[in-house]
């Protein structure tokens, strides 16, 4: 029970049918006013709710756990868009899309349960009201004060506009719903942190798998190459050995033809020294 006796007895006119809202408040006001003058006035102030708020009013009260699901994964969302985590954003983003969707279509079954009429333009409302509680903390405070007024939206990155939205008090967030629901955040954290180092290890084992290729085309680039130049090592060698005994052959020959050569230099000094000797013999 709230200190304020108007949250109380809004929390219960807003569960109300809108079409029973406003002959409830007058007679709610009217009893209050002898015992709770000032509390009675202010409930003469309460303004009926939009068929889309009173829709997300309805999923308060009577879809507490659902609607809780959808503030868990808002509050991820928020703090995906803080790390810049653009996977866990993008499969978020498809989880409140469909989220959203099925809690309005849930919405629209509790209203037709109470004789109200829930058209795609309303329920179009609810899915804006309740992505403007999942993008904003203060959001969600008052959609989950039970006493909403009027549809909420997203504009851009600006707060959301609450201006009138909350009948009553500005909700503190302290007590958010009548029924506490199981808080599944720490559960989705976990999930998401694991599925985040799954992806990282995913994409280690990717650029361990490119390296160890490119280490085995490198290896096996090597191996073609040190066999290449073992071959050509072995051809050289073949060929220095061809040298080596060429060219002792050709030493070999040398000294046999410098040999030769100085024995047909002796034969012409010899030769040489005959003609004179003929010549000076046959001037005398």
């Amino acid at each position: 029970m709230s200190s304020d006796p108007l949250v109380d007895v809004a929390w219960e006119l807003y569960d109300l049918p809108p079409s029973e809202f406003t002959a409830a408040r007058n007679a709610r006001a009217k009893e209050l006013s002898s015992d709770a003058p000032d509390v009675a006035k202010r409930v003469a102030e309460l303004r009926r709710p939009s068929p889309a708020a009173w829709i997300v009013g309805q999923l308060v009260r009577h879809r507490a756990d659902r609607l809780a699901q959808v503030l868990e994964l808002g509050a991820e969302l928020r703090e995906a868009q803080q790390d810049l985590d653009a996977s866990a954003l993008s499969q978020l983003t498809r989880d409140r899309r469909a989220l959203t969707a099925a809690l309005a279509k849930e919405g629209a079954a509790l209203a037709a349960a109470h004789g109200v009429n829930a058209p795609a333009a309303t329920l179009d409302e609810v899915s804006q009201t309740l992505q403007a509680a999942m993008a904003d903390a203060a959001a969600a405070d008052a959609v989950t004060s039970g006493r909403l007024i009027r549809a909420l939206e997203v504009v851009g990155f600006d707060p959301v506009d609450l201006d009138g939205a909350v009948a009553g008090p500005a909700p503190d967030g302290s007590a958010p719903a009548r029924t506490s629901p199981p808080d599944e955040l720490a559960a989705r954290r976990a999930r998401r942190a694991a599925e985040k180092a799954a992806r990282e290890a995913e994409e280690a084992l990717e650029r361990s798998r490119r390296t160890l290729a490119d280490a085995r085309a490198a290896v096996a680039e090597n191996t073609r190459r040190a066999s290449e130049l073992t071959r050509r090592r072995d051809e050289l060698r073949a060929e220095l050995a061809r040298v080596k005994r060429d060219l002792e052959r050709a030493t070999a020959e040398s000294a046999d033809l410098e040999e030769r050569a100085a024995a047909a230099d002796r034969q012409h000094v010899d030769a040489e020294r005959a003609l004179a000797e003929a010549r000076s013999a046959l001037d005398t």
